[in-house]
């Protein structure tokens, strides 16, 4: 398991993992348009207020189009807000 990081409540998730050097898989340098950035939401809910801004309605088109399940968030369209804990398929 990684160190924990810490960043500043509101921080656009994408951009807090590649400030700490953790690679976001994206085409679209985080427009909201490839959805390759896909970041699952270990703990607590995908869908925790408390954790993470709600979903744009571009997130939501996204994780229909792309079939996402629920636990799964578009990086470059949340902003932490609280503890979390994530992990995607090219770690």
């Amino acid at each position: 398991p990684r160190s924990p990081i810490e960043v500043t409540a509101g921080t656009n998730l994408m951009q807090a993992l590649l400030d700490h050097g953790l690679p976001v898989a994206s085409s679209c340098r985080g427009d909201g348009v490839c959805a390759k950035c896909r970041i699952e939401i270990v703990s607590p809910s995908a869908q925790d207020p408390k954790a993470l801004s709600p979903e744009t309605d571009l997130e939501k088109f996204l994780r229909e189009r792309h079939q996402l399940p629920s636990n799964v968030r578009i990086s470059c369209q949340t902003h932490v807000l609280g503890d979390i804990t994530v992990d995607t398929t090219y770690w």
